[in-house]
């Protein structure tokens, strides 16, 4: 594992504080889990917003956003991507396709 140092405002750190204390955890750990939450996010916008321009198919969206294609179909409406059919029929069809 490497180690990395950033530099945080004071709000930030007192919101860090309260973090740790609810998590009963040391900061480093909660930092950690801070980042990796904020990288799968980053990871699944970009796969939308790849997605919506239409460059990438949605199985590519899945795999750039580490998630399942039944994961990132589900998301999709809260990000405003929509396939132009459901998720039962996307279901019906990776069905069809994998026989």
């Amino acid at each position: 594992m490497t180690t990395i140092s950033v530099r945080v405002d004071d709000g930030t750190l007192r919101d860090l504080e309260l973090l740790r204390e609810d998590a009963k955890a040391d900061r480093s750990e909660v930092v950690r889990r801070l980042l990796d939450k904020a990288i799968k996010s980053a990871k699944l916008e970009r796969a939308m917003d790849l997605l919506r321009e239409r460059k990438i198919s949605v199985g590519k969206a899945a795999e750039l956003a580490g998630v399942t294609i039944y994961e990132i179909v589900e998301v999709m409406p809260k990000y405003g991507v929509h396939l132009g059919y459901s998720v039962d029929e996307l279901r019906r069809d990776i069905k069809r396709i994998s026989k």
